[in-house]
């Protein structure tokens, strides 16, 4: 019953969970890149502007929204029941978001267990993964390139000599300063070896033993499946009762990782070559800024990182009490978000360039980004620290961390939009919570074993790059619009303002009627413009695969549009009538409780209406639709204040 949901056991728990929920992975691996691939410290201009009038409005409303009603991301959309597809999309997009988080999970687990071993295995070229292209710079000198001289009998002009990149070579073959000389001329040519680190060679043939292709599973993994399964058994059990449980445990998963960064922060800035890796990092390239490239990287990376359109931050205000300042904790989660990244960013890169000295390369050709930082780039570089194993426990300790607090909040938001739909046809099913948790996870793991195939990591980018790449900027843009133009904005203020005691600025009003979502339209337009198709290292995803990346993305399309049209099917009157109906706040839409309703200035419930009971009722008359949904839309503005 909605008069028996739990709450948080403290302020501090719900403000915790966001922070968990939006600083995560994406945070310390790909931000860092993006910034040094897009101006440096030019980057953050567009980057805190994308915050301002992008994230923020989003997470303000959606924080509005389950707060006022204290349901999760599906039941809340009686605001507007044509548009309750909205949630059913956020439950799908957070399932699949599951599958192949809890893959990254595994894969840091992988390296946790990885890390007590001596030496780590991530190091040297003499394990049984590695091949005749392995590269240790502790094992050897500056000799990746190899100059020999070339002579025209030997079937080369000098207009045919290039510099060429081969893929294999013998070095015993010929020497640094072998030399071959004919009566006509001499000349050069320089041929680069392609080395593999170490690192990435025990990343590919070992860890994932990656295949050809998406079209080429090959067999599972059985060491990341049963890190697959210690992952789930991880999350299970840290939200077995729900926010009860893992309100609890965020104190330590949300805030030891800000621990573990300035201890690698500390020991990065002592390092030589760190001063130039941080340059590196901030350097401004002002005129990126005129690239309209730099402020939609801005812009994708803040609504992937602060999960704006996702629904974890209305699931989550959903268990606030119903005074709390909701408007003060978005501002400050959204604040310790950004300053989070940026901070990242001066740990990540003061490692990168003393990796850049100890190799005596450039800066540049050791950055990388996404699992390519988290688990090539980095390991190399604690493997040169004293004592490597402590370095690289602490760092993937702190990935698990960073991850298991985002898997947390996604699993509940899969959760509670599930039994606060089954509550209303089944009052009391709140009391089975851990079992549904329990067949929850077991499903998702069931349906992401093709993650741990050799060829998973193709699946995994594969809903990486479209599911949420594309579907939260969706689902935010039409947040916006049905507040502005169904709701309406100065209504939803009031709201608000029962809650808070006060009215926020009207800039967020003005964000969610025309700035945000054209923002967010802009943004489409041109990933639509310079769109690229996923890749793995040098592997495209062929066309098929990419029909099947944007059927996932339409799918939130569709299944608004579906909803929308059975909702209308089922509802009475003509098409006119049942669509305006369906655009209305719901007769229990408001406030969970009587005493909230009252000061909110709405009318009160009955009691099976207060306790989440909404009688479904059938005409019976042959021929004739029941009439459920027009007891969802009917008498839809009973609120004394409109």
């Amino acid at each position: 019953m909605v008069s028996e949901r739990e709450t948080w056991g403290a302020k501090a728990e719900f403000i915790l969970s966001s922070m968990g929920y939006s600083i995560g992975l994406g945070n310390v691996w790909r931000f860092p890149y993006l910034c040094y691939a897009n101006g440096g410290g030019a980057f953050l201009i567009p980057y805190v502007i994308m915050i301002a009038v992008g994230a923020i409005p989003v997470l303000l409303l959606e924080a509005g929204i389950g707060q006022f009603t204290s349901q999760g991301c599906v039941s809340c959309w009686n605001i507007a029941p044509l548009f309750k597809g909205i949630g059913v999309t956020m439950v799908l997009l957070s399932a699949l978001f599951c599958l192949y988080y809890n893959l990254l999970l595994s894969y840091i687990l992988y390296f946790l267990f990885s890390s007590f071993k001596n030496p780590l295995p991530w190091v040297g070229c003499n394990h049984s993964w590695n091949t005749d292209d392995c590269y240790d710079h502790s094992s050897s000198t500056n000799d990746s390139v190899v100059n020999t001289t070339i002579s025209d009998s030997d079937g080369f002009s000098v207009g045919d000599l290039i510099t060429e990149t081969m893929t294999t070579i013998n070095y015993e073959m010929v020497s640094e300063n072998d030399t071959f000389y004919n009566n006509s001329s001499m000349v050069t040519m320089v041929m680069e070896q392609k080395k593999v680190r170490a690192s990435e060679e025990f990343w590919n043939h070992h860890v994932l033993e990656i295949s050809d292709g998406l079209h080429d599973l090959g067999k599972i993994r059985w060491q990341l499946l049963l890190c697959f399964l210690a992952a789930w058994i991880i999350v299970y059990l840290c939200i077995i009762k729900g926010v009860k449980s893992s309100g609890k445990v965020v104190y330590f998963t949300a805030t030891f990782p800000y621990v573990v960064l300035f201890v690698l922060l500390i020991r990065g800035v002592t390092l030589p070559g760190a001063a130039d890796g941080i340059l590196f990092f901030i350097r401004p390239v002002w005129k990126k800024l005129f690239s309209v490239k730099v402020w939609k990287a801005a812009a994708n990376q803040v609504f992937f990182s602060f999960t704006a359109g996702w629904g974890g931050v209305l699931t989550l205000a959903s268990y606030n009490k119903f005074r709390n300042n909701c408007y003060r904790d978005v501002l400050f989660v959204s604040i310790s978000c950004g300053l989070t990244s940026i901070f990242s960013g001066f740990v990540i890169f003061s490692v990168i360039g003393f990796m850049a000295w100890d190799s005596q390369v450039p800066i540049e050709d050791v950055v990388a980004s996404g699992p390519g930082l988290a688990f090539i780039a980095y390991p190399e570089a604690v493997a040169k620290l004293p004592v490597p194993q402590v370095w690289a426990f602490l760092f993937f300790f702190m990935l698990l961390m960073v991850g298991l607090d985002s898997q947390f909040v996604t699993m509940e938001v899969i959760i509670t939009a599930t039994i606060d739909e089954l509550e209303t046809f089944r009052p009391g099913i709140r009391k089975y919570k851990r079992y549904i948790i329990l067949i929850t996870c077991f499903i998702l793991m069931i349906c992401g074993l093709p993650l741990v195939t050799q060829g998973g990591i193709y699946v995994m980018t594969l809903l990486d790059w479209y599911s949420a790449g594309f579907t939260p900027m969706i689902l935010a843009f039409i947040e916006c619009v049905v507040i502005s133009y169904a709701y309406g904005t100065k209504r939803f203020m009031q709201d608000i303002h029962s809650m808070i005691g006060y009215t926020p600025v009207s800039y967020w009003r003005y964000c969610w009627m025309v700035i945000t979502p054209a923002i967010l339209a802009v943004i489409y337009i041109f990933s639509f413009v310079d769109y690229s198709p996923a890749i793995v290292g040098d592997y495209v995803f062929p066309p098929w695969a990419e029909a099947i990346g944007w059927l996932l993305t339409l799918t939130s399309i569709v299944i608004l549009i579906l909803y929308g049209v059975v909702l209308l099917y089922m509802s009475e009157g003509t098409f006119i009538e049942r669509l305006k109906q369906s655009v209305k706040p719901a007769k229990t839409w408001g406030p969970a409780l009587n005493e909230d309703r009252i000061q909110a200035g709405y009318t009160k419930l009955s009691k099976d209406e207060e306790e989440g009971v909404k009688p479904v009722e059938w005409n019976g008359r042959s021929g004739e639709k029941g009439s459920y949904a027009m007891l969802a839309t009917k008498d839809a503005t009973e609120k004394s204040h409109v």
